[in-house]
């Protein structure tokens, strides 16, 4: 059932209008054990990485100062997501251990890729959500989409993942998903095969995106009205340094982000107080309204230029909906 919106301010519920639904925490920039296809990280030679991307990682006392926050609002989650692969956090460990202490739902996406079973213990351990980006129910497509031939080794590890979760009884919420693509058979056959295999709690696909302008695919689709985008009433987005930007996309736009874009610094503000800050109100107005003149920032506001927003009136909110599925 869609939940009804205020007809002021468009929020779903008293709780995603004091605090967000999720809070995106970027942990890394640049390393990735990945060339996808779909992302501008996985579409960067690897050597141009950290110089594009900056190599940039989150300090353990900005992530905690995050978490102590997060840790008094139980509808929301933390998503730990990198511009890279968040696997490759020198810090991980530690912040999961801290997130885990204070009951906070804490999500992972992550492809997965990697030898180390210890790691694996301590993400089922130590998480609500593990969302592995697989992407392919095979090894040729994994190969074209993903760029790199270890298909069999995150199918190792889920599988791994998966007894280890039925073994210990634990409530770790263990979930794959697939990019859409024009191959919408595929698609459908990627969420039957998991689903059909028992080894996942759920299985589904994120849709495209380019990035807001990144990744060339996006130059065929119509420009597109800019109608309200669920992300400005429902996502937190937090940067490596603990500046918070309008829009998760906008992270991959270089080292640092357009200054223009950023709304707060987590490190001497709340997220709480950024979440209701008048230039967040102002875009909320500016796209429940149409009008946009009056918005303060330096460039374009990449919303009047996004081709692949998730519209707020959709009923498709992938994330919030496993959220919704944490067993405590």
């Amino acid at each position: 059932m869609t939940e009804k919106k205020d007809d002021q301010d468009g929020f779903t519920s008293r709780e995603s209008r004091e605090f967000p639904n999720i809070v995106n925490a970027c942990v890394l920039r640049g390393p990735c054990t990945c060339d996808c296809k779909h992302c501008p990280v996985g579409s960067t030679p690897r050597d141009e990485r950290i110089q594009r991307f900056g190599g940039e990682s989150m300090s353990l006392k900005t992530f905690k100062k995050i978490a102590d926050e997060l840790a008094h609002h139980p509808h929301s989650a933390l998503r730990i997501h990198s511009v890279g692969e968040p696997l490759l956090w020198k810090d991980l460990k530690q912040a999961t251990y801290y997130t885990s202490d204070r009951n906070i739902n804490t999500w992972i996406f992550t492809s997965l890729v990697t030898n180390d079973f210890f790691m694996l213990d301590h993400l089922a351990n130590n998480l609500s959500v593990i969302e592995v980006s697989i992407n392919s129910i095979d090894r040729d497509n994994y190969k074209k989409t993903k760029g790199i031939d270890s298909f069999y080794i995150v199918l190792e590890n889920i599988e791994y993942l998966s007894r280890k979760i039925a073994k210990d009884g634990l409530k770790t919420r263990l979930i794959v998903s697939r990019v859409g693509s024009d191959d919408k058979e595929y698609d459908e056959r990627f969420v039957r095969h998991w689903k059909g295999t028992g080894l996942v709690a759920d299985a589904f696909i994120r849709s495209y995106h380019d990035y807001n302008g990144l990744l060339c695919a996006g130059e065929g689709k119509k420009k597109r009205d800019p109608a309200p985008c669920h992300v400005h009433w429902s996502r937190f987005n937090i940067d490596c340094d603990g500046r918070a930007v309008m829009c998760f996309n906008e992270l991959f736009k270089g080292p640092k982000p357009d200054q223009s874009l950023v709304i707060g610094d987590v490190n001497t503000e709340s997220i709480a107080a950024i979440w209701k800050c008048e230039r967040l109100k102002k875009i909320r107005n500016a796209q429940l309204s149409g009008n946009y003149e009056g918005i303060d920032f330096t460039k374009r506001l990449p919303c009047l230029d996004c081709k692949f927003c998730m519209p707020l009136d959709a009923n498709r909110t992938t994330s919030e909906h496993q959220i919704k599925q944490i067993k405590r």
